[in-house]
């Protein structure tokens, strides 16, 4: 009698085709109607990917279907509206634009700064976007936090561990920030406002966390002071 082939046999068979036949350079997209994970073994590290050329906090809370992911990959055109930057901001989501440059190599050793956001205003994603593009994502990388104590938690973190040159926070209490970083004796913080100040502030005392205060400044001044700090 012949053997009767279950379901999930023909699956295994069916990917392990398909991963022989796959060329190995080929780019991962995004498909068209994204899998949820299965509530009995969620993804929170891994990276959901939103294709729609909208991004609204409704589509967010209807993608994400209530699992924790902590990253969000999306369309490089797509308008993302002021309540899904609410959105990922109030889940603590990390969100980049889904490139095929977006992956770095990671034979190639890279310099990486990381930017913190606390006063999420309109300058301040556009400056942060704008800046990530520019490399692909493979320099810079940005969260958004909830309050000060996240920020200066974060920030310290970052610099003592070595996973970054240097760090960028954006926040209205900027003052209060510098000091409760300067703590640590390898944090070297500043509260900057003028871009040209930055060059002699990473020689003569290693700057390596620049606060900002964003109210009332425009995407190009933001711009120019992420770019700025990111030289050398």
């Amino acid at each position: 009698m012949a053997a009767v082939l279950d379901e999930k046999l023909v699956e295994k068979i069916v990917g392990e085709v398909m991963t022989r036949i796959r060329p190995t350079s080929q780019p991962v997209r995004a498909a068209l109607s994204p899998v949820r994970p299965s509530p009995l073994s969620p993804q929170p590290s891994a990276t959901f990917a939103v294709t729609d050329r909208v991004v609204t906090a409704e589509l967010l809370a209807s993608r994400l279907n209530g699992q924790k992911w902590t990253k969000v990959a999306i369309c490089p055109k797509a308008v993302i509206t002021p309540s899904a930057f609410d959105y990922l901001r109030t889940h603590k989501i990390v969100w980049h634009r889904n490139t095929a440059e977006a992956a770095p190599n990671p034979n190639k050793p890279i310099t990486r700064w990381k930017v913190l956001i606390v006063t999420a205003t309109p300058g301040v994603l556009q400056a942060v976007e704008h800046t990530e593009s520019q490399t692909f994502g493979k320099q810079w990388s940005h969260e958004l936090l909830g309050g000060v104590d996240e920020a200066v938690s974060a920030a310290m973190s970052a610099i003592n561990r070595g996973e970054v040159s240097g760090v960028s926070v954006f926040a209205d209490h900027a003052e209060l920030i510098a000091c409760r970083a300067n703590r640590s004796e390898r944090v070297h913080a500043a509260v900057v406002s003028d871009v040209q100040l930055i060059p002699a502030l990473k020689q003569y005392m290693q700057l390596n966390l620049m606060v900002v205060r964003p109210s009332g400044r425009s995407f190009f001044e933001l711009r120019n002071l992420l770019k700025e700090f990111g030289k050398g």
